[in-house]
């Protein structure tokens, strides 16, 4: 089995970071699980390991398949090591965008069916090689403390900053 390494990024919150689309719904994205960390569960996801059998998903609120939000199309980005999720809640769901607007709900959870596992080397953890993707909820608290709505704005920093290690690269490259 692979050692794993716990990596959490610092994230931006999304306060007042809700658009608005065509249709009226709103679009937010956020950070739904991380790999390679342990969560509150006890669950450590080895890589990009879930299984979407179709594009979009599921917007629960708590998990609760009678409390639709919206809709999700999540995918796995190898640079952050983390499920990111774009999110549309529905337009008739004006308490709930209220309510992140206002920063009452800043977490999310995502939720999968593991179907291949294996024990961490200290039998604290279970590490899961295989799911299948179900939904992703707005929570209180997810079991992925990191897992939270970020802001658009986060896009731009990364590539800033991809930009800046390019050219520091540039420039290590003439001195050496």
């Amino acid at each position: 089995m692979k050692k794993l390494i716990n990596n959490v990024a610092t994230l931006k919150l999304a306060t007042n970071e809700v658009s608005e689309n065509e249709n009226g719904d709103y679009q937010i994205k956020a950070v739904v699980a991380h790999t390679e960390t342990v969560n509150d569960n006890g669950i450590i996801l080895d890589g990009d390991v879930i299984e979407f059998q179709r594009e979009t998903y599921p917007f629960l609120f708590n998990h609760k398949g009678t409390d639709l939000l919206g809709e999700v199309k999540t995918a796995y980005d190898t640079e952050q090591k983390a499920y990111i999720s774009e999110i549309t809640v529905y337009s008739t769901k004006q308490d709930i965008i209220k309510a992140i607007k206002n920063g009452v709900y800043d977490s999310v959870s995502i939720s999968y069916y593991i179907t291949d596992y294996d024990f961490s080397e200290d039998d604290d953890a279970i590490v899961v090689q295989h799911a299948l993707m179900n939904e992703v909820s707005l929570v209180s608290v997810g079991a992925d403390s990191e897992a939270k709505l970020i802001a658009n704005e986060l896009r731009e920093d990364k590539q800033a900053k991809q930009l800046a290690e390019n050219k520091l690269k540039e420039i290590k490259a003439k001195y050496e």
